[in-house]
């Protein structure tokens, strides 16, 4: 099978959930005998050559083949984001109806092939997308943040109805693509997964001591929920609670708090996020939307269990048995479920450590799902034969 993977940056080159997602996806295709030409924005890369380089190392499979498409630049401005986002869609369907001659299906990432799917008259090429956690159709908290989301509504909705095929995760999250008009038939569920490096060693259990010990991990973003952790924090300190916090991502200095029990460390390598998830237990992810965030199973892999906002997809994977739920947007829920974690018995928290990982072990293995993956593409590109077929005849 021929597979144009059409992407907005793939990591290391872009960081990012999607990004991160898209490069797992080419380094096990890699595996397979399927062809696939990636197109890629010249985020941090120049040309092709560097970026198989860089990403590939002195081992370059003889089946991905990398093509970098310069992102438009355009003034900042409101929504200046789906501007480019259109332009830069818009040279990825003249690149490819140029350059790439045998294609058998589509497969975008966001919002890469609106252009393509937005002409009224397309060659006979079945389109799959997936736009991950739909957040634009989530609850917004604050007026700006409703803005931002109609406004990354402006592409979602037409790529979403012309899309032949569509990956989404479970729950919330195909909920809204049924509530836009998505049919079942059309609707594959495909997850985030962790390889190896992030699976904690046999044997698993870990040494849970008195303190208990927190991980947040998130970029300065709103919906992130890094404005409830403060409050909380702010509210814990107070209250002389028992505690240890470890918070990874890159904020304003004004926002961090002085405090011996919170530790602050910027921007980590994946290296040494490993390192420092083994020093903690639980990881918090206040979330006011989210789709399926891949730090979930990162963590879980690590043996950490988890309190995550009931949002998107979170509850494909957290329950009572591998950690709580948080009401969106409440500091006070979040609160409360802190204090309720610290209070946890060193048994009960080690029950949601060892359920977390053997989740992740049985469900959530890159193996299982790029092979899944790939069985959703070959079904599509066959469907989609099949269906032209008959309207001809």
């Amino acid at each position: 099978m021929n597979i144009v993977f059409a992407t907005d940056g793939i990591y290391p080159f872009v960081l990012g959930g999607m990004q991160k997602h898209a490069a797992y996806i080419i380094r096990h295709l890699a595996g397979t005998e399927h062809k696939v030409d990636v197109l890629i924005p010249n985020h941090g890369v120049s040309n092709a050559e560097e970026a198989e380089s860089r990403f590939w190392g002195n081992v370059r499979p003889d089946n991905i083949r990398f093509h970098v498409i310069p992102y438009p630049k355009t003034p900042r401005f409101p929504g200046h984001y789906v501007v480019a986002s259109y332009l830069y869609s818009r040279r990825i369907t003249n690149y490819f109806s140029h350059k790439i001659s045998t294609i058998d299906i589509l497969f975008g990432k966001g919002y890469t092939l609106w252009h393509w799917l937005a002409r009224q008259k397309r060659p006979q090429i079945p389109v799959i997308v997936q736009l991950h956690g739909l957040e634009m159709f989530q609850p917004a908290f604050a007026i700006k943040e409703m803005l931002h989301k109609m406004l990354m509504r402006i592409p979602a909705v037409p790529i979403i109805r012309l899309t032949d095929y569509i990956f989404s995760y479970g729950g919330e999250v195909k909920e809204i693509l049924r509530k836009q008009g998505k049919s079942e038939d059309c609707i594959f569920e495909q997850y985030g997964a962790v390889d190896d490096f992030w699976l904690y060693p046999e044997p698993f259990p870990k040494e849970n001591g008195m303190i208990r010990k927190f991980l947040f991990v998130a970029r300065n973003e709103y919906r992130k929920g890094y404005h409830l952790l403060h409050e909380t924090l702010q509210e814990l300190v107070t209250d002389n609670e028992t505690f240890e916090i470890d918070i990874v991502g890159e904020l304003p200095k004004q926002l961090e708090l002085q405090d011996p029990r919170i530790r602050y460390h910027g921007n980590l390598s994946a290296e040494a996020l490993k390192s420092l998830k083994d020093r903690c237990e639980v990881l918090l992810l206040p979330s006011l939307s989210e789709g399926f965030p891949t730090i979930i199973i990162e963590s879980m892999a690590r043996g950490i269990c988890i309190a995550a906002s009931e949002v998107g997809a979170v509850t494909k994977v957290i329950d009572k048995d591998t950690g709580w739920l948080l009401q969106p947007g409440s500091s006070r829920s979040l609160k409360d479920t802190m204090k309720a974690i610290i209070r946890t018995p060193e048994p009960d928290l080690h029950r949601k450590q060892m359920a977390c990982y053997q989740k992740v072990l049985h469900n959530f293995r890159w193996e299982s799902t790029v092979n899944q993956l790939v069985s959703h593409l070959q079904s599509a590109a066959h469907d989609y034969r099949e269906r032209i077929t008959r309207q001809q005849s």
